[in-house]
């Protein structure tokens, strides 16, 4: 950061502020790493997974290991000192943790090579839900079904017994009518005989 002490101070308790914000409102943190050990992510790749997130409303924001640190100590987070060791930038999920797991592990398989077999950005772990979870059980989450995914099988279930019920109805109007039909049938038959 470049300008006078004051200016710097200012610029980090303004990052500080927003960094608590958003970590406030965050149903999951994801900790990842976007460099990787060799080549990074590029900025138009960045930008791309920034873009992926806003549609599940979740962000990707880039910070420093120690301002991260700070805010998580004031949150009373703890023991996620060995995720910011590396460049670190945070996944913040604001709806759904499950949609917004599966989008970071989806670009992260898409960005697979030789060089960096488990794809970028590296999952180093995550918060959800007031629990500490490792690089594995981060990306378990996105193994879950999603919000839209239980609340559409909730809906199916709830709907169900009305489907059924009408089934059983038309079922037994079209019974109906058939038996009349036929009868009308066999009546005007003998009418003609």
């Amino acid at each position: 950061m470049k300008g006078t002490h004051k200016q710097i101070m200012a610029r980090k308790e303004a990052i500080l502020s927003e960094l608590e914000e958003k970590i406030s409102k965050a149903t999951i943190i994801i900790f990842t790493n976007y460099r990787g050990d060799l080549k990074g992510l590029t900025v138009k790749e960045i930008r791309d997974l920034r873009k992926k997130f806003r549609e599940c409303k979740a962000e990707y924001k880039i910070a420093k290991n120690t301002l991260i640190a700070k805010v998580l100590k004031e949150k009373g987070i703890h023991g996620f000192d060995e995720y910011l060791q590396d460049p670190t930038a945070l996944v913040l999920g604001y709806d759904d943790p499950v949609g917004t797991a599966k989008v970071l592990t989806t670009f992260a398989k898409e960005k697979k090579s030789v060089l960096q077999p488990e794809g970028l950005p590296l999952i180093k772990g995550a918060y959800l839900e007031g629990q500490k979870m490792d690089s594995d059980g981060a990306k378990s989450v996105a193994t879950l079904p999603s919000k839209p995914e239980v609340l559409g099988s909730l809906l199916s279930l709830m709907i169900a017994p009305a489907q059924r019920m009408m089934g059983a109805l038309n079922g037994s109007a079209t019974n109906m009518v058939n038996l009349l039909e036929n009868w009308n049938h066999e009546r005007q038959e003998g009418k003609a005989e």
